[in-house]
């Protein structure tokens, strides 16, 4: 998929606008200054997706877990997901074309986000430990 993408650009003139990454060590700084993100829906990069407010377009989920985050984030309208039988070309144009889909994609990413999930997570152990201590 990943040259289909390459391909998708250099076919477009879009070199100055859209990079491919394989991989990078720079999300959190790449994710701050992009309109969606197109990726797997593992736990990691669906977390920070939707902690930076960002759409997903959902590509090659592994069977299992990263399929049930799919069929999720597709349902509550904070992703689309592009199948190997999809033209991956048509499918980025209908969402460009559609200029309700993405700024309602990020509201419902700003609903679904938990930014501070950990936290919360940590206060009420802290507190099931006062209350029960060992």
């Amino acid at each position: 998929m990943k040259a289909k993408f390459e391909e998708l650009v250099k076919n477009t003139d879009s070199e100055e606008r859209i990079k491919v990454l394989e991989y990078t060590n720079k999300v959190p700084e790449l994710m701050s200054i992009s309109s969606f993100v197109i990726t797997k829906p593992g736990g990691l990069t669906s977390t920070e997706s939707l902690t930076s407010h960002l759409p997903m377009v959902i590509i090659n989920p592994i069977p299992g877990q990263e399929e049930e985050n799919a069929e999720f984030l597709v349902e509550k309208g904070v992703a689309v997901w592009i199948k190997k039988k999809d033209n991956v070309a048509r499918a980025l144009k209908m969402l460009y074309r559609d200029t309700q889909k993405l700024p309602l994609m990020k509201e419902n990413a700003i609903a679904l986000a938990k930014p501070n999930s950990t936290e919360n997570i940590c206060n009420i152990l802290l507190e099931d430990t006062q209350k029960n201590p060992v």
